[in-house]
């Protein structure tokens, strides 16, 4: 099999099944030997900041000697970016021969009415990739909720990780904090130790403390109370821990909660008798890059490239941009029709003084017209365009040094736009 033909085979399944389960999931695991059973994992499920949780400690564990296997949903730059170790993506080659593999014992399934998804393909080929490599960890990022998510078949995670939990994917997870957070909860096993991110609603920790009481785990806060902020804008923060300064290049405010979280890991995994010194802590979070989370692509004008989706992500986008933008800021904003539109402009449309809105290359996009109807509530000066790639050019040809632009709603639009921005006259350079 070859790497475009992997990439297609995978992309053929479904994204959702019709009854929600892991008993399909399992079965193909057990046809490729139980891979998951040779992974010592940190599951981290939420419903924003996983990627960027995902992303620092795995870059800490890596700095600290440890070969790490990282999986994230959904990718970014290319579909390989899904799984890495030690911050190398996998290779062409072996996804395809890994896929190859899957694909058999996938299809075996298949003829005997076994119906799978492209995410439980997706995971089966990462985790059999761990553990053909030996990772001595891997993170990995729920897809969807927790309870039934692909990733939740590891037996006994060393560490369950919950983040910010918010209203999205209300369809299959339930329309209030509380029924989201107990699909997240799903994630816990009996005796466990559960950290969740600084900054929880109460109607989601009220969820954990129970679920924790009924399991028998230990409930931990990350950092709570102990950052002062030493240096914050939209390139990233200095914040000090304790004793310890961490330096992140990753923008926004609200990544202060998911670095306290990690933080946290850290110090439960030294609990454990893991050797994660602070300059491992350190040189790791300062070495994690991420993108399209409140990604500066040019200082001067300031351009920033985010992935906000859903109303949690949007009020973060809407206070980093009240406090770290010019006051003369564009829009540029495609999303997915089965995202709560409303809510996410409602927070985001009023921070500026032009909105455009743009197709994005998804068959579920909502349509520009649609989304500018909506953005209209919230803003006097909205207009519709057909081509995203054309509209930008055109905005930051015009775009001046005292102004700024947002390009958001979704990262399916930041993958398709991240290329121009990172050409862009603006960028800063590494």
């Amino acid at each position: 099999m070859e790497y475009e033909e992997s990439l297609e085979y995978i992309a053929n399944f479904p994204r959702f099944k019709k009854e929600p389960s892991l008993n399909e999931m399992k079965m193909l695991l057990a046809e490729l030997g139980d891979p998951q059973n040779k992974l010592r994992s940190i599951n981290v499920a939420g419903t924003n900041g996983k990627g960027s949780t995902v992303a620092m400690l795995s870059s800490v564990l890596s700095t600290a000697g440890y070969k790490t296997g990282r999986y994230i949903s959904p990718y970014v730059l290319e579909f390989r970016e899904r799984m890495m170790i030690n911050g190398k993506m996998i290779g062409k080659k072996r996804l395809a021969k890994i896929v190859g593999t899957v694909k058999e014992k996938a299809d075996a399934l298949l003829e005997k009415g076994v119906m799978l998804n492209a995410f439980e393909i997706t995971t089966a080929c990462a985790m059999l990739w761990f553990a053909e490599e030996e990772c001595d960890f891997v993170v990995l990022e729920a897809g969807l909720g927790g309870r039934f998510d692909a990733t939740n078949t590891v037996p006994e995670p060393i560490l369950q990780i919950i983040t910010a939990v918010g209203l999205d994917h209300t369809e299959q997870l339930g329309d209030t904090i509380a029924k989201i957070t107990a699909e997240k909860c799903g994630i816990l096993r009996p005796g466990c130790t559960l950290l969740t991110s600084p900054g929880q609603k109460q109607e989601a920790l009220t969820v954990m403390l129970n679920k924790c009481a009924e399991l028998d785990a230990t409930f931990v806060t990350g950092a709570a109370g102990r950052a002062k902020i030493v240096f914050c804008d939209a390139s990233g923060m200095d914040v000090l821990v304790g004793k310890t300064e961490l330096s992140l290049s990753l923008g926004g405010t609200h990544q202060i909660n998911n670095l306290l979280t990690v933080y946290s890991a850290v110090s439960i995994l030294r609990e454990k008798h893991y050797v994660i010194k602070d300059e491992h802590l350190v040189e790791g979070v300062s070495a994690t890059r991420f993108p399209a989370r409140f990604e500066l692509c040019s200082k001067e004008p300031m351009v920033i490239l985010d992935g906000a989706h859903n109303p949690q992500a949007a009020k973060a986008l809407a206070a980093n941009v009240k406090e770290f933008l010019p006051e003369k800021r564009t829009l540029l904003c495609g999303m997915m029709a089965d995202k709560d539109c409303e809510s996410v402009m409602a927070e985001i449309a009023p921070c500026f003084e032009h909105v455009i809105t743009v197709p994005v290359d998804n068959p579920r996009m909502i349509p520009p017209e649609e989304l500018a109807k909506i953005a209209e509530k919230y803003c006097g000066n909205v207009e519709a365009r057909q081509n995203a790639k054309e509209t930008l050019a055109e905005v930051l040809e015009d775009l001046k040094d005292d102004e700024a632009l947002v390009v958001a709603g979704s990262l399916y639009l930041a993958a398709e736009l991240r290329p121009m921005l990172m050409r862009y006259k603006g960028n800063p350079k590494e």
